[in-house]
């Protein structure tokens, strides 16, 4: 656990209790900061499937100064500079050998991290859902879930992989549905739209594999799906075949064309996974990162009118329901404490790609009939 104690508390909202915490452990970063330290070449930096800083002295892969690399010695023991002075363990996730520790943070009860065995960027594949479905089948007390994979909408570290999960139940695992639908050909499979202010879809199955299906199927019909009235676009206009710059050809919730190899993504997801009972629950929280003249810092980021409580991108914690706000706020606590509820139901909001209105039950519509 953290040395510092973070101030901590319960604000109510429409979408019900949402907890608010001020982070004095750890200093604000600025969004661009952590886009540039995610395109920064890494040295040694290892590709997925080879074995970098998970091997002895961590050797290839291992990058100087980053809290993720972990390393075994000698005597079979792992270790971590990110888990403070904690025990770092290992665990099998899809073939891959990853480590896990305690964060030293602890922004919730038990709150882990687990780490890739090679310095490598964050990315949301099928892969990713093995490795949750993995960890939830090694430890099905915890929720295991991921930040997002790209600029803007991912989380504080985007250079090198990992998950994070813990003993929490957050506010949006207890969010009911308000809408639920089928998705064809995995009959096992229950799936809804969750009343959430971000925009989530949550899936329920006993079947492990039918889970697996349908969460890819999810992830795979976001990763290109494009709905001009909403403002999403899977892809920089330019690489878009067919289109140009400021317009995009599909405007109905169809999945465009192939892009070109150099095109910028925009689309990506929180996966977030948890055991009921017998059941696999995964939340997907639809993300977008596009920016635009009026909104330069992220068409569904921070308004920046909000900058002053947050500015930070919002992370898997935050889209959860836990908020992470800066420690400058700490000073002037009685003041600013009142509004940072209110504040930040407005930030969830502005993340959800669809809004609830009209335009955003039709691109709901849309994206549900692509699936």
């Amino acid at each position: 656990m953290s040395a510092v104690e973070n101030p901590a508390w319960v604000a109510d909202s429409p979408a019900g209790p949402l907890e608010v915490t001020i982070n004095l452990a750890k200093p604000e970063k600025d969004p661009r900061t952590i886009a540039r330290a995610a395109e920064a070449p890494a040295d040694g930096a290892a590709p997925e499937g080879s074995h970098g800083c998970g091997g002895a002295g961590g050797a290839m892969g291992a990058v100087d100064g980053c809290v993720l690399c972990w390393q075994r010695a000698a005597d079979g023991s792992l270790a971590c500079t990110g888990a403070g002075d904690g025990d770092v363990r290992s665990v099998e996730l899809a073939g891959e050998e990853w480590a896990w520790w305690f964060s030293p943070y602890g922004y919730f009860p038990e709150h882990l991290i687990v780490s890739a065995p090679v310095h490598r960027p964050m990315a949301i594949t099928h892969a990713t859902i093995d490795r949750l479905l993995a960890f939830a089948d090694a430890y099905p007390q915890w929720f295991i879930g991921s930040n997002a994979d790209l600029p803007i909408v991912g989380g504080s570290l985007l250079a090198h992989d990992h998950l994070q999960g813990g003993g929490h139940r957050f506010p949006l695992m207890k969010a009911p549905l308000t809408r639920s639908f089928a998705l064809p050909g995995l009959a096992d499979v229950r799936a809804g739209i969750v009343d959430w202010p971000a925009s989530v879809v949550r899936l329920r199955s006993a079947r492990r594999a039918a889970l697996r299906e349908g969460a890819c199927r999810v992830l795979d019909a976001w990763r290109t799906f494009s709905f001009e009235s909403c403002g999403i676009r899977a892809f920089s206009p330019s690489g878009i075949s067919g289109g140009s710059p400021g317009k995009v050809p599909d405007r109905t919730g169809q999945r465009p064309a192939a892009p070109a190899a150099a095109v910028v993504p925009h689309n990506t997801l929180n996966p977030i996974l948890w055991r009921e009972g017998d059941d696999y629950v995964m939340d997907l929280v639809l993300r977008n990162n596009r920016t635009t003249p009026e909104r330069p810092c992220g068409l569904f980021h921070v308004p920046e009118h909000l900058f002053r409580i947050k500015k930070e991108n919002i992370g898997l914690i935050e889209i959860m329901g836990r908020a992470i706000l800066p420690g400058r706020l700490a000073a002037d606590l009685p003041e600013v404490r009142p509004v940072c509820g209110a504040a930040y139901y407005e930030i969830l909001q502005a993340t959800g790609v669809f809004k609830d209105d009209e335009c955003g039950h039709a691109g709901w519509n849309a994206f549900i009939a692509a699936l």
